[in-house]
């Protein structure tokens, strides 16, 4: 179970705006990434920024949430001829974590993120990985820059399908000056285990900065959804266009 070293993601929160817009989305991004992030809408997406917020609130509004949602994401994938990793939250949410993880596989995802997990559930990390690979999915694992060394070696000794690096404690907010070091250290304490960095990235440039300091992959998705928001699908698919190009250019 392998993804693109180095490679290029966009998160989308499933049925945001629309379940038929959604789809869109997805088709509109063939050939410009490399595997897709989807976001289950939840109530309370409680480590999100302020534009992503808003997508899971309006999908939750217009009657979207739970593993239910689930169907869209793998038609989704099939749209954009990608694979895809499910964003799950294991707390803020009426269903349980045990049943978005099985729907998960049963819809064919790579994996279940919980960005939530190692702060609001530490004990249960271990279960969540083999749970994860019993159902035949690999488990992937959220750090934030202020997490202790010893939770990211205990990370790279569980051998996840990925790490995903916020370089932000919420999504969609200033990329901050010192993300280059986070990234550095992350790199040196995960060894080779596949780093995706996340949160405010908004260019090409911003995109190989990150990979320049240690990053296998990036993820855009605040940027995607105000471009979205307003209207101009266009430009989101030009957006991500040009970050995957500049990161096949540089190559591994």
């Amino acid at each position: 179970m392998a993804i693109a070293r180095p490679g290029f993601s966009v998160y989308l929160t499933i049925a945001w705006p629309s379940p038929d817009t959604f789809l869109e989305i997805a088709s509109t991004l063939k050939g410009c990434v490399d595997y897709l992030e989807l976001g289950i809408p939840t109530p309370k997406p409680l480590y999100d920024g302020p534009t992503i917020r808003l997508t899971h609130l309006k999908a939750v509004e217009s009657g979207y949430s739970g593993p239910k949602t689930l169907s869209l994401a793998e038609e989704a994938s099939q749209e954009a001829g990608v694979p895809y990793i499910v964003m799950a939250y294991a707390t803020e949410q009426p269903w349980s974590f045990s049943e978005v993880l099985r729907e998960a596989s049963r819809k064919g995802a790579l994996s279940v993120l919980p960005p939530d997990l190692p702060f609001e559930l530490p004990g249960h990390v271990e279960w969540y990985v083999e749970e994860s690979r019993r159902l035949g999915m690999e488990p992937s694992l959220f750090a934030s820059p202020k997490f202790p060394h010893r939770w990211l070696d205990r990370y790279r000794r569980l051998d996840p399908l990925l790490i995903y690096l916020g370089l932000q404690p919420a999504t969609g907010v200033k990329l901050p000056l010192a993300f280059l070091r986070n990234v550095k250290t992350a790199r040196k304490i995960v060894g080779q285990v596949y780093m995706l960095a996340g949160f405010s990235i908004k260019s090409p440039e911003d995109a190989l900065r990150v990979l320049e300091a240690g990053a296998d992959a990036v993820v855009v998705g605040s940027e995607v959804a105000r471009l979205v928001s307003s209207g101009r699908l266009g430009e989101a698919r030009h957006l991500a266009c040009s970050i995957r190009a500049a990161i096949s250019e540089r190559g591994g």
